[in-house]
């Protein structure tokens, strides 16, 4: 009996791992990608209801903003709806198109989280415009849908002329 333990023992191990349900990547980096875009559509157009439907409103939610003098952190959905709600209630105030560059991204199982630069450009009298920031969002996978748990931005720090010319 002692002599079938362990090739049954390693039977069971890979009958286990094999019965995991496969992620289709490519399918999810689509759904999250247009998740993260139906945020920054919503935003673009002060449309709370797209903003919010993006968000997995929980209490556990958590908003991270890392500037220039130091760092806000929102925690729990009523902290970041009203974050979001404050900025959201001025009305429209981008024209600018918004792109996810350089996008890094794990997807495992129910749960995935991205990294990218994201970067707002868009043109006025004065000319072209924008800005770019580095984003970090983590999302859970809800009723089949890919919500925001987690979101973290850091302001790219300025260039300094004659010393630093760019930080890319």
């Amino acid at each position: 009996m002692r002599r079938y333990f362990f090739p049954l023992f390693i039977i069971a191990i890979l009958i286990g791992t094999s019965c995991q349900p496969k992620v289709n990547v490519e399918k999810e980096t689509i759904a999250i990608m247009a998740v993260l875009q139906e945020e920054s559509e919503g935003l673009k157009a002060a449309d709370k209801d797209r903003v919010f439907a993006t968000h997995i409103k929980d209490s556990q939610e958590t908003r991270l903003e890392l500037g220039v003098y130091g760092y806000n952190v929102y925690y729990g959905w009523d902290n970041i709806e009203s974050l979001l709600g404050d900025y959201l209630e001025g009305g429209p105030h981008m024209t600018q198109v918004n792109s996810k560059e350089d996008v890094i991204l794990k997807i495992t199982g129910n749960s995935a989280w991205l990294a990218c630069n994201n970067v707002w450009r868009g043109s006025s009298e004065d000319g072209e415009d924008g800005f770019s920031n580095v984003q970090i969002v983590f999302l859970e996978k809800v009723k089949g849908e890919w919500k925001i748990s987690f979101s973290a931005y850091y302001n790219k720090p300025q260039p300094i002329p004659g010393i630093m010319e760019s930080f890319d």
